[in-house]
């Protein structure tokens, strides 16, 4: 009898009941991120006492029906701009400003209880990228001995993308064959911009096809991990008799880095235009 008694005690100590909690999973620091909280009354309970929400363990917002009265407190990293409350559900919109923090709705009912119930989900303040990453500096052709230097430049967004090369679905890690992210400084909004340069040696990539795959992934890291990519060939010519490729291999080298240079500087500035000024760009 007495388990049944505590059974019965557990079963209703919980007067009001969350029913759906919708919190962005990430948010654009330039708009606004709405928040809502659904919530039931049990059949011959208490009224509604309050509801709260908090970032962290920090309280933001607080509704009292009794007291027909809303409160905001926006010293926690977080403005409420807005707000929609009633004995079924509580609508806040925030503009966040910074990180990645836990939001948290809190219902009680009145006394004597005071039951609560609450529920919790995360919201990450991010910007994805509007565009593909732009690979830069391609060559036409490249002839045996020549190297290629190409680069990949991923839209600004927030945090900045991090990018990595793969050639023929292998991955690039050597500090000698890939240099390391590069990221901009922040625009207006706080939004960076990055790029990586991928030296590519054909000798080392022995193929049959006549061209190899490059792949250039650029990954930002929200939860989960927003990514975009973009591919093209490298086109490696014929070998041709060994003579004439010693003859060429030195000079070749020389040529590709100083070309590449312009070019990326050429499509670099084209890309960051494209995003500041859209219709000079089409």
């Amino acid at each position: 009898m007495l388990l049944l008694l505590m059974g019965m005690f557990v079963a209703r100590s919980v007067s009001h009941t969350i029913t759906t909690l919708e919190v962005p999973l990430w948010a654009d620091p330039r708009r606004e991120a709405e928040l809502r909280c659904l919530y039931i009354r049990q059949q011959h309970d208490p009224p509604l006492h309050s509801v709260k929400w908090y970032r962290d363990m920090h309280e933001i917002f607080r509704y009292t029906p009794q007291e027909l009265e809303t409160r905001a407190f926006n010293s926690t990293g977080i403005s409420v701009t807005n707000s929609s409350c009633d004995p079924r559900a509580c609508v806040i919109t925030v503009r966040p400003e910074r990180g990645t923090a836990k939001y948290t709705c809190e219902v009680s009912s009145e006394g004597p209880r005071f039951a609560v119930d609450k529920r919790s989900a995360n919201m990450t303040l991010a910007v994805l990228p509007e565009y593909d990453p732009l690979i830069t500096g391609l060559p036409t052709l490249v002839q045996v001995g020549e190297q290629a230097l190409v680069n990949c430049t991923s839209d600004y967004s927030l945090p900045a993308a991090t990018i990595d090369w793969f050639v023929d679905s292998e991955p690039q890690e050597d500090p000698l064959i890939t240099a390391e992210t590069t990221v901009s400084g922040a625009d207006g909004d706080g939004l960076r911009a990055s790029w990586r340069t991928l030296h590519v040696y054909p000798d080392d990539y022995p193929t049959h096809r006549g061209y190899l795959a490059l792949r250039c992934r650029a990954t930002v890291a929200t939860r989960p991990p927003h990514v975009r990519s973009m591919s093209v060939r490298l086109y490696v010519a014929s070998r041709p008799h060994i003579s004439s490729y010693m003859f060429s291999k030195n000079n070749a080298v020389a040529s590709s880095s100083s070309r590449f240079r312009l070019e990326t500087t050429v499509w670099t500035l084209l890309f960051f235009v494209r995003r500041q000024v859209p219709s000079l760009v089409k």
